[in-house]
C-alpha cells in the first residue's frame, strides 16, 4: 500500500486543524528524543475498511498551551489537558478519517481514544511498523504516528512466519 494515502492527509490535517483550534503553527521537523516524564500521548484504533493505530505524542508544554488556548484560561491542569487536547485529537482524527475514507472509498470508524501519561506505545514496543510525522512549534515538539495494524501480519505471512 502507498502510505502517502495516510501520511499526506494526516500532515495537512495536523497543520490546518492545529492552527485553527489552538492557534499554534506546526512546522515539520526532524524527530527528537524526548524524556518520558515530559510527554503525554493520545491513541486510537480504527476498524472497518482499514485497520490503523493513530497516536499523538507531545511534550506537556505543547499540550498545556493547546489546552490554555482552547479553554481560554491561563491555568490548566493535567485533567484539562486530557479533556481539551483529547477533543483536539478527536477533531484531527475525524477530519483525517474523512479524507482517507473518501480517497479509499471505504467505511472505517475510529474507536474511543485513550490518554496516556508518557509514551504510547512504550519505547520498548516494536516500532518498525510506525510511520512518524514530527512537528515543532514555539512550545516544543509533537509527533503523529500511524501504524497499519495489518502490515505486520502481511509481512510475516510473506516471510513464512505465523
Amino acid at each position: 500500500m502507498d502510505y502517502s494515502v495516510f501520511l499526506d492527509p494526516l500532515s495537512a490535517t495536523a497543520v490546518s486543524v492545529t492552527k485553527k483550534i489552538t492557534g499554534l503553527e506546526l512546522q515539520p521537523c526532524e524527530r527528537i528524543l524526548l524524556e518520558p516524564s515530559d510527554v503525554a500521548s493520545f491513541s486510537i484504533r480504527s476498524s472497518g475498511g482499514f485497520r490503523i493505530s493513530l497516536v499523538l505524542c507531545a511534550q506537556l508544554d505543547v499540550l498545556r498551551e493547546m489546552a490554555r488556548h482552547m479553554k481560554r484560561q491561563t491555568e490548566v491542569t493535567l485533567g484539562d489537558v486530557e479533556i481539551y487536547c483529547g477533543e483536539y485529537f478527536n477533531i484531527i482524527c475525524g477530519v483525517f478519517l474523512s479524507h482517507v475514507n473518501n480517497a479509499l472509498q471505504t467505511r472505517t470508524r475510529f474507536h474511543i481514544p485513550c490518554f496516556t501519561e508518557g509514551f504510547y506505545p512504550a519505547r520498548s514496543v516494536d516500532t518498525d511498523h510506525w510511520y512518524v510525522l514530527p512537528f515543532n512549534c514555539p512550545y516544543g515538539f509533537l509527533e503523529f504516528k500511524v501504524r497499519d495494524l495489518d502490515k505486520k501480519a502481511h509481512d510475516e505471512k510473506k516471510q513464512g512466519v505465523e
